[in-house]
């Protein structure tokens, strides 16, 4: 029975997994290997897929290098009639306990990944998606500017501040800026 069982062909299902579970454990193991040229080229055809699942993954907070700025995104829109306002992501110390659940993912991905450059393919989409939260048949927005709040931090060598009493973001840039056109609003 048992050499009937061995002699017989995987089935091309069993094949596709297999392979899918292979690939899989390689891109993962690439993912912790440090930044270089033949990592990024070996993510370029599959970086979007990968953002997009979720299996993306920063150890900056426990590494030895942690950050050193404290960084926040936001978006200003700017309506018709020349008003503006400002979007932001949630920010977890003015939410519940069960709002902070519901909602930390999303903030996640837009301080880790919206504001900078090598996330740009969703910024048209981000742009869309803020436009359509804000939209006004009365007062339609014209433009939005993704933008980065940041300040340096004090080395906790130095002093221990806690959150309350870190310095307010006081730089700015902008990452992108985009123009509505009508179909962006159908």
């Amino acid at each position: 029975m048992q050499e009937q069982a061995a002699s017989e062909k995987p089935k091309p299902f069993e094949v596709f997994v297999s392979v899918l579970v292979s690939v899989y454990l390689f891109y993962v193991l690439l993912w912790f290997t440090p930044d270089s040229v033949l990592k990024s080229n070996l993510f370029a055809p599959i970086y979007t897929s990968w953002l997009f699942f979720g299996l993306n993954q920063s150890w900056s907070l426990f590494s030895p290098n942690i950050r050193q700025l404290n960084y926040y995104p936001s978006a200003i829109i700017t309506f018709e009639d020349g008003s503006k306002t400002l979007w932001e992501p949630p920010l977890m110390d003015r939410l519940s306990l069960i709002e902070r659940f519901q909602r930390e993912k999303f903030r996640k991905w837009s301080i880790d990944s919206l504001p900078w450059s090598r996330f740009k393919d969703y910024w048209v989409d981000f742009a869309k998606y803020v436009g359509r939260q804000y939209y006004n048949e009365a007062n339609k927005p014209v433009s939005v500017s993704l933008n980065l709040r940041w300040i340096e931090l004090p080395s906790p060598s130095e002093k221990f501040y806690n959150q309350s009493e870190l310095p307010p973001r006081t730089k700015f840039s902008t990452s992108f800026c985009y123009r509505y056109s009508k179909e962006d609003f159908q």
